[in-house]
């Protein structure tokens, strides 16, 4: 093998030849950036105009708020009257007889611009996964993406007088004998319908809140449960029941009403289970209070105003003011488990404003009563 050829101090000539490549390199980056620092130090700030004050805007009016387009709808979705158990207290044996009242789906569409809510109270005892599930399909069908899961909110008013059979769950299946087509084919049909007119209907709007506090409609049914709650919980409320009633006004911009929504926490059980009538119970009878008075003129399910009376934490919430008594001798049930001397718990029923005695025909006076209060604060 040839040795290398050494030049200076035992290296090759391949090393000096890099070492002198790398000397000059290092050179002339030196020199670049001497050049680029010395020209920028010349040339000095780049001048400027005097500076001019800014000129001052006369104060405008604030701008009002886009207006909304709201839509409202309302469509029957009352379905067979009939041999239907009723959905509520639990009872197989309290099937359907005849109509009280009719029930109603009342429909409620916002939209700010970005996007767009639907908010349905419908005259049932409570929605059921089944019950939304073929809603959403329904309005698939017909909308395709514009009512969704995520933006259709679907609401029962908590009537214990409705159609049951149209949940998926074993336990309320067996109190109401199963699944019925019959039931839930009607309450689909009306929902989907009220959300149609409401579609149909939308227009520029606007909409006004306002609360309020309503007493001497409820009461707390557990009253002794109530006060297992903590004592500083307990001490920032002012009752043992939510009193506060929420109000939604929607108008036109022309300030006609177009509807309402409001929320105030009370059952809907001024019905109670002697009943066999199809009933939308003290909610309906408040929507249909206030569409009598703004749809002057109209039968009872028409006209162009949408009145929702809709559900919320009415836990413990009973509209039967005079509380629990005794069916057999009128005296007060027994505070802690709500029995009576004689007939144990079945003697022991809830009696309301104008209520004298548990019948089917009482209830009905009860639930002519209780909502009217909250009908009148809404006014």
């Amino acid at each position: 093998m040839a040795c290398r050829k050494k030049v200076c101090c035992g290296a090759s000539v391949l090393e000096v030849t890099l070492a002198v490549l790398f000397t000059l390199m290092t050179a002339v980056s030196v020199t670049l950036i001497a050049v680029m620092a010395t020209r920028k130090t010349d040339t000095g700030p780049e001048p400027t105009l005097p500076p001019s004050p800014e000129p001052t805007l006369p104060p405008s009016p604030e701008t009002p708020h886009k207006p909304y387009l709201i839509g409202v709808g309302r469509a029957d979705c009352t379905g067979p009257p009939a041999e239907i158990p009723l959905m509520g207290y639990a009872s197989p044996e309290q099937t359907a007889a005849g109509i009280h009242t009719r029930l109603y789906s009342r429909a409620f569409i916002i939209d700010d611009g970005r996007r767009r809510v639907v908010f349905v109270t419908a005259d049932v005892g409570m929605i059921s996964q089944r019950l939304r599930l073929e809603v959403l399909q329904a309005l698939k069908v017909k909308y395709g993406d514009l009512y969704r899961q995520d933006n259709v909110v679907l609401s029962g008013t908590h009537t214990h007088s409705g159609p049951a059979g149209y949940f998926q769950y074993t336990l309320f299946m067996i109190t109401s004998k199963g699944y019925i087509k019959a039931s839930i084919e009607p309450l689909v049909k009306g929902i989907v319908k009220s959300i149609d007119i409401a579609h149909g209907s939308m227009k520029p709007g606007r909409i006004y809140r306002s609360r309020g506090e309503l007493d001497g409609s409820s009461l707390n049914r557990s009253p002794h449960s109530y006060l297992n709650n903590p004592e500083d919980e307990r001490h920032r409320y002012k009752w043992n029941t939510d009193k506060q009633v929420l109000v939604l006004k929607f108008t036109g911009l022309d300030g006609d009403g177009i509807g309402m929504l409001s929320w105030f926490a009370v059952h809907a059980v001024s019905m109670n289970l002697t009943n066999r009538m199809v009933s939308s119970d003290n909610m309906g009878y408040a929507s249909y209070l206030l569409e009598q008075d703004k749809n002057r003129g109209q039968l009872p399910g028409q006209g162009d105003f949408v009145a929702g009376f809709s559900s919320s934490n009415l836990g413990d919430v009973s509209p039967n003011t005079k509380g629990p008594r005794c069916a057999n001798t009128g005296l007060p049930c027994d505070y802690l488990n709500s029995s009576c001397p004689v007939g144990g718990t079945k003697m022991c029923k809830a009696f309301g404003p104008e209520t004298t005695c548990s019948t089917a025909r009482e209830s009905s006076d009860t639930t002519s009563t209780v909502k009217p209060r909250s009908f009148m604060l809404t006014q």
